[in-house]
C-alpha cells in the first residue's frame, strides 16, 4: 500500500513539473508586420503596410523599406535560443527631396503548440540617416597658373579636380524594440516575447547608393511562469501525504 501511494505522490509531482520540461517545441504560424509613425520625409506613401517609400524619383524609384516574415512557415521553435521573425530590406535610391529621419515597424506574431493557439505583437523603432546621392571624389588633376605677367603664365600649379560623383552609404539602426502584448498560453506554459534587433548583434548597418541591403529581424520566446496547480490536484497531493503519514504510523506500531 505504502509503495502504491508513494509511486502515486511521484506521479503527481512529476506532472507539476512537466510543463517546465516540455514547454518547447512551439510553432511559429505567422508573422506579419507594418512601418507606422515616418518621421519627416517628402512624399511618404505605403504606412500601415509591409512597404513604405519616400522622396522624389529621379528615374530609378523611390527609397523605401520592405519588410518580410520568415519563411516558410510554420517554423518549429525547439527552445528559447534566438530566432528569426522576418527581414529588413532598405532600398537606396538617388531620389530628391527630403528622407525619413525615423519609423516604427509593428510585428504581429502567431503561435501554436499543445493543442492550442496564441500571440504576440511588439515594435522596432528605427533611426535613419538618409545621405546625398553624391559626395565629391577626386576624379583628376590639372594645371592653372599662380602667376602672369600680361598674356605670359610665370608660375604654373597642379591642382585636383573635384567632381560630385561619389557614393554616400545611407545609415539605419535600432533606437529602440518593445512587447506591447502580454503573455501568452499553450497548453500549461505561459510565454513571453523578446524582440531582440538586428541579427548578428548589429547596432547598424549601411546601404550605397543604388543599391539594396537586407537584414534578419531576430526575437526569442521565454516561458515566464507556470500556472498554480489545480484545487483537485493540490488536494490530491495533501491527501497523499496524510495518507502515507498514516500507513507510516501504523506500521510503527
Amino acid at each position: 500500500m505504502m509503495k502504491m501511494l508513494a509511486k502515486a505522490l511521484v506521479a503527481t509531482a512529476t506532472a507539476l513539473t512537466a510543463s517546465v520540461a516540455f514547454a518547447f517545441p512551439v510553432n511559429l504560424t505567422s508573422v506579419s508586420g507594418s512601418f507606422e509613425n515616418a518621421v519627416g520625409g517628402s512624399n511618404v506613401n505605403g504606412e500601415g503596410t509591409s512597404q513604405i517609400r519616400w522622396g522624389y524619383s529621379s528615374g530609378y524609384g523611390q527609397s523605401g523599406y520592405n519588410f518580410n516574415g520568415t519563411a516558410p512557415l510554420p517554423q518549429t521553435i525547439l527552445d528559447n535560443d534566438a530566432f528569426v521573425l522576418g527581414s529588413l530590406t532598405h532600398i537606396n535610391k538617388p531620389v530628391t527631396g527630403d528622407g525619413i529621419t525615423g519609423v516604427d515597424l509593428a510585428v504581429n506574431l502567431g503561435f501554436d503548440g499543445f493543442g492550442d493557439n496564441g500571440g504576440s505583437s511588439g515594435t522596432f523603432v528605427f533611426a535613419h540617416d538618409e545621405t546625398p546621392n553624391t559626395a565629391p571624389v577626386v576624379t583628376g588633376q590639372t594645371y592653372t597658373c599662380a602667376s602672369w605677367f600680361l598674356f605670359l603664365c610665370l608660375d604654373w600649379s597642379k591642382i585636383d579636380v573635384v567632381e560630385n560623383v561619389g557614393d554616400v552609404d545611407d545609415q539605419i539602426w535600432i533606437l529602440d524594440e518593445y512587447v506591447t502584448s502580454t503573455d501568452f498560453q499553450l497548453g500549461n506554459n505561459l510565454y513571453s516575447l523578446d524582440l531582440l534587433g538586428f541579427e548578428g548583434d548589429l547596432e547598424t548597418f549601411l546601404t550605397a547608393e543604388n543599391a539594396i541591403t537586407s537584414v534578419n529581424l531576430m526575437a526569442r520566446l521565454n516561458v515566464t511562469e507556470l500556472p498554480v496547480p489545480e484545487p483537485g490536484t493540490m488536494a490530491l497531493l495533501g491527501l497523499g501525504l496524510l495518507g502515507l503519514g498514516a500507513a507510516r504510523k501504523r506500521a510503527r506500531q
